[in-house]
């Protein structure tokens, strides 16, 4: 049994680690709670954020809303598909955005754990990551009806110089563009995929890089849609099904559904997929059934991969797995119960259960 007020200072003193100087702001919209602000926008318009300051969305069943952002701000949220990855966050709820925006200024900014729900991030400046987060947007029983994107642009100050230094990792159900001669672009271990509104047989851009864009593309699962690249490095990456265009790319190590990346380089074609991934089933996860099931193909199939040190395929692969449900890298409250009624001789007594994450 924890107290309160120690689980509180042990969060307050891991903050304090991470960044001496900054700032923690809540942003909360639900009625019964007072928070320093209600929507995104208002916190970022706000003179007391300042650069460097963390930016808490607290979970919620409606949106935070669109933001502009020109300052460097990490903002965090609470995940995402918790009603089905039990035992991960104490309320269940995502922490959902609208569009954002991310203009000169914000460069060092990151986003965490946010639902965007079908909305994009447009980047108009260097170094920013998007890590963890949730694009896909259901309708019925398929949960990537109509994916939102990231997409890489210019400085918003200086067109047409390109944004560099772009960390795209760890997403679900993200379309990719980068619609300039970027360079440090890495894109890991994400699940990309085009509307599945639009069938399996679209040739619509799941990843498109401009044709002097320069991106590491590593551990990630390509469910549908088209892949466009050149000059850009593929390895261990897993494609369901779609197509892929490009020349000078460096391409090693991945598996696909066809030929789409040839059978040289320790590239695997034809893979029947049912092989491959855990599937769906009783139990298991909208991103769970991603997993690599026992005897797969794709396990120890990565690039520098060992009998001693196996390295996997696929979004689960590699040195930074995808994780599920998008929790960040912060300790977090699964569990919260509390004696309903008490009094001066019987206090209510509270037990928290905290896990680590990394």
């Amino acid at each position: 049994m924890f107290k309160v007020k120690f689980l509180l200072s042990a969060v307050a003193c891991f903050m304090l680690v991470l960044n001496s100087h900054a700032k923690i702001w809540r942003v909360n919209n639900n009625s019964s709670v007072t928070a320093d602000f209600t929507t995104l926008s208002a916190a970022i318009a706000s003179s007391n954020v300042l650069s460097g300051d963390t930016i808490h969305l607290e979970p919620s069943p409606d949106s935070y809303g669109s933001a502009t952002i020109a300052k460097k701000v990490i903002i965090i949220g609470n995940g995402y598909y918790l009603d089905e990855n039990l035992n991960l966050q104490a309320v269940p709820l995502s922490s959902k955005a609208d569009a954002i925006t991310f203009n000169h200024g914000a460069q060092g900014s990151v986003l965490l754990g946010i639902d965007f729900r079908s909305n994009n991030v447009n980047i108009y400046c260097n170094d920013i990551v998007v890590r963890r987060c949730k694009f896909a947007g259901p309708s019925g029983s398929t949960p990537d009806w109509s994916n939102g994107s990231v997409s890489v642009q210019y400085h918003s100050n200086a067109h047409p110089n390109p944004a560099n230094n772009i960390i795209i990792s760890e997403n679900y159900g993200v379309i990719i563009t980068v619609s300039y001669a970027s360079t440090g672009v890495l894109i890991t271990n994400n699940f990309i995929a085009y509307n599945a509104a639009s069938g399996d047989a679209t040739t619509s851009a799941c990843l498109s890089l401009e044709a002097n864009a320069v991106a590491l593309v590593k551990n990630n699962i390509f469910r549908r849609g088209r892949i466009t690249a050149n000059n850009s490095s593929f390895t261990n990456n897993i494609m369901f099904n779609g197509s892929f265009v490009g020349t000078a790319n460096l391409v090693s190590n991945n598996l696909a559904n066809a030929a789409q990346f040839g059978s040289g380089n320790s590239n695997l074609s034809n893979v029947d997929m049912s092989t491959v991934f855990v599937g769906t089933g009783t139990g298991v996860s909208t991103d769970g059934q991603w997993k690599l099931k026992p005897g797969s193909p794709a396990i120890g199939a990565g690039f520098g991969s060992t009998p001693a040190n196996p390295i996997d395929a696929g979004m689960y692969g590699g040195s930074k797995p995808y994780v599920l449900a998008g929790i960040p890298p912060l300790p977090s409250i699964y569990s919260f119960t509390n004696q309903p009624v008490g009094s001066n001789t019987d206090p209510i007594d509270v037990t928290i259960k905290v896990r680590s994450n990394n």
